[in-house]
């Protein structure tokens, strides 16, 4: 799919700044994973993977339950 996009001047975004915004945006919504929203940005895996770093923006989300399995079975297997 593509999409065209009309960004008022005032905003002062390059093309290429639109679209790492875009995927940025759409990473966060958990609408792309990080793979392909690194392939919307234009950037590598890596590269995009440093620049939610950076931006503090959380590249792994967990819900609490998924935490409490975790740390549950960290403790089983390393006591």
């Amino acid at each position: 799919m593509q999409v065209t996009l009309n960004v008022p001047e005032a905003a002062n975004l390059s093309e290429t700044d639109a679209q790492l915004l875009f995927a940025i945006k759409l990473f966060e919504a958990e609408k792309l994973s990080l793979g392909k929203a690194a392939e919307v940005s234009g950037l590598s895996y890596r590269t995009f993977h440093e620049l939610l770093t950076r931006y503090h923006i959380p590249v792994v989300s967990y819900s609490d339950d998924e935490i409490k399995m975790d740390i549950e079975n960290a403790r089983r297997y390393f006591g």
